[in-house]
């Protein structure tokens, strides 16, 4: 069963094996889904396994490239084989749209349904804003490589760079389609609160440690989405 995003939802982020280790022994979380970040978490892929299973919450599978900021130096092949194992666990899988294109993801999008779940297709610039243009290409992109959620994360400094997440945010809620937008840096708060609002369908928080600048702790995101 597909989780319910037809209003916005506080992803947990867990990157640590302090945060495995307080799910194991019943933390309670506030947020909807969990994100596991198995190229953090590769060093205890076994207790993140038997964690995920355990879940009563949706679980997100990401494995994260290198390129876009993933952890451990894991190429394409290692990085399917790892998606592989853990697929029947997850609710959604995320992974990163330039990865799509790649010969070792083809088919990827088929697999993630096969198997039950809803594909994220992502794209991350943690160096500046590409541009309302080139987010909006990457965005059509990943619709076009199967993805049911497309996902964006720029660093956003101006307001006018907010409101053109925005714009695209409502432009693809409007259309039907699921889409999860996010700053980072300066005015990264703020866009993660202007932009659930807006229509973002996975807002990120993080558990004891942010994993990218402009986070919120995640329950301190939701008591704000609640109230705003």
């Amino acid at each position: 069963m597909h989780p319910d995003l037809s209003s916005p939802r506080v992803v947990a982020t867990v990157t640590q094996a302090d945060d495995l280790a307080y799910l194991a022994h019943g933390g309670d979380p506030t947020c909807e889904v969990l994100e596991y970040r198995l190229d953090n978490l590769l060093r205890h892929e076994d207790e993140a396994a038997r964690v995920m299973a355990a879940s009563p919450r949706p679980v997100l599978l990401t494995v994260r490239s290198p390129i876009e900021g993933g952890h451990g130096h894991l190429d394409a092949p290692m990085r399917v084989e790892i998606y592989r194992r853990h697929l029947a666990k997850a609710m959604l899988v995320d992974t990163e749209i330039g990865s799509l294109a790649q010969a070792e993801f083809s088919g990827f999008a088929d697999e993630v349904h096969a198997a039950g779940g809803m594909l994220v297709a992502s794209f991350h610039d943690f160096q500046g804003f590409p541009g309302r243009e080139a987010i909006a290409d990457r965005l059509a992109e990943a619709y076009a490589r199967g993805a049911d959620i497309a996902k964006v994360a720029v660093v956003v400094t101006e307001m006018k760079e907010l409101f053109d997440l925005v714009s695209l945010v409502e432009y693809h809620r409007g259309k039907g389609r699921l889409i999860s937008a996010m700053g980072m840096g300066a005015m990264g708060k703020l866009s993660r609160l202007v932009l659930a609002k807006a229509g973002s369908c996975l807002n990120y928080g993080y558990l004891r440690v942010p994993n990218a600048p402009g986070q919120w702790e995640v329950a301190e995101l939701g008591a704000l989405l609640g109230r705003i």
